[in-house]
């Protein structure tokens, strides 16, 4: 595991470095390569992504999140659920890996987005958890102003 982490490490810090007008149409390719994956490797790059993301500079992970939810945001709903329902399940298998992540930053970037996205966003993520069976164990794991940040609280 710690080799494949140390890839999608590179590959975060490959992401993150490249220029704006290089990495949202890289970003947008890798989403939808995402979801023709099947079940274990769209866990296992979720996984991957969780473990790698704390080593990455802030400020450059603040980057590659911002054009991450900024594409996300231009999916369905189906698809954004589809991303935030394994993320949340990847959570619960080992909540050990949003210890070391930098809620303040990170929210600080969502709330950089404008606000159609921050509700698309917000409205696939509270759908998700709604109807997810172990919510209230992750969002134990977020701070608290990160969940009032996405309208979670």
């Amino acid at each position: 595991m710690v080799c494949m982490s140390s890839a999608a490490g590179n590959i975060i810090r490959i992401l993150a470095n490249l220029p704006d007008f290089l990495r949202k149409p890289m970003l947008q390719n890798r989403l939808k390569e995402f979801y023709r994956m099947s079940d274990d490797d769209k866990r296992e790059t979720i996984s991957m992504a969780l473990s790698a993301a704390p080593t990455i500079d802030p400020n450059k992970l603040s980057v590659l999140f911002l054009t991450w939810l900024e594409v996300l945001s231009e999916f369905d709903a189906e698809k954004r659920a589809i991303m935030f329902q394994t993320y949340c399940r990847q959570i619960l298998a080992n909540a050990r890996l949003v210890e070391r992540f930098d809620f303040k930053s990170l929210t600080a970037t969502f709330l950089s987005l404008d606000q159609k996205q921050r509700e698309r966003l917000t409205d696939s993520l509270q759908e998700v958890l709604f109807s997810f069976p172990n919510r209230n164990e992750i969002l134990k794991l977020i701070p608290e102003d990160s969940l009032r940040a996405a309208g979670l609280k």
